[in-house]
């Protein structure tokens, strides 16, 4: 057996530093952790609503040849035209349980990833995989920014990420009917927003404590549409957890969303703690916002 003295002091460093976890955090369970684990003040925003911790294989690592990688065989692609392939190579411990997340370049939160995929075989640090980009429903402008981030499945922390992908959609209107031929045939655009700074005054107190409030929102169809309901909606965010206050408030986290403007946004308000404590109601608050309201007078992208 090699001694401490004849080890690679960069990983034996590393390898300290890692939590040990007898269970695999994967992209299924990470609103449950979400809900069971509140992250700290010193969480970066990466890790935030999730309690995951961040690789620091760019920090640590002092060559290029010695940091994990993650690639894209383009880094401009055309919805229809090509195909994408993502490779990996990562100098750190790798499971069978590593998972692969697809993001919008500017989402925080690793819960709320649009896509996610299992890398592969056991034992294999490097490889790749043929990724399948969809118009919806999140490709709905005619450019966006997304990137690709690698995932240890039992520690949860993120071993490598891609540089900027820009996809462009070269079909950005979504033709719907208005009900039959007779009455025509209108056009509406999906939209992108975001949401940040988010609030909540004067929740209501539990009999002896506080509770630990997050956000669940979601964008749904309006009630008075008529219209079918299509791929985008049902989309889901959700915050972190705000412990002990009635007055929560969600300084730094970004919620994108993409819907039409006669879709509906349900925000809904939920205690962390009322799976374990069943006399407390978990239901804190609800409130649901026309689309169209929520963006007037503000900057549609």
């Amino acid at each position: 057996m090699m001694s401490d003295g004849g080890r690679d002091p960069v990983l034996t460093e590393r390898r300290r530093g890692l939590p040990s976890r007898p269970y695999t955090i994967g992209p299924d369970g990470l609103h449950t952790l979400s809900e069971q684990e509140a992250p700290s003040s010193s969480m970066t925003a990466e890790g935030m609503g999730a309690g995951l911790q961040r690789a620091n294989s760019d920090t640590d690592l002092l060559t290029s040849e010695g940091r994990s990688s993650l690639t894209a065989s383009t880094y401009q692609l055309t919805l229809g035209h090509g195909q994408l392939v993502i490779s990996w190579d990562i100098k750190e411990e790798v499971d069978a349980t590593d998972w692969i997340g697809l993001y919008h370049i500017d989402e925080t939160c690793v819960a709320n990833m649009w896509d996610s995929k299992n890398r592969g075989v056991n034992g294999t640090q490097t490889g790749h995989i043929v990724w399948r980009l969809e118009p919806e429903p999140y490709f709905t402008e005619p450019e966006t920014k997304i990137c690709f981030r690698y995932y240890h499945g039992l520690s949860g922390a993120l071993r490598a990420s891609t540089p900027c992908i820009t996809v462009q959609n070269p079909g950005v209107l979504v033709r719907m009917s208005a009900g039959s031929e007779d009455r025509g045939v209108s056009e509406e655009r999906l939209l992108r927003f975001s949401l940040s700074d988010v609030r909540a005054v004067g929740l209501k107190k539990g009999m002896f404590f506080n509770p630990d409030p997050y956000l669940k929102m979601s964008i749904q169809p309006g009630r008075r549409t008529g219209l079918p309901k299509f791929t985008h909606q049902g989309q889901e965010r959700r915050s972190s957890i705000v412990l002990n206050t009635t007055n929560p408030a969600w300084h730094g986290e970004k919620f994108t969303f993409v819907a039409l403007l006669s879709d509906v946004l349900e925000v809904e308000v939920k205690d962390k703690f009322a799976k374990s404590r069943p006399i407390i109601k978990r239901f804190l608050g609800q409130l649901v916002v026309p689309v169209q309201r929520l963006l007037e007078g503000q900057t549609r992208t």
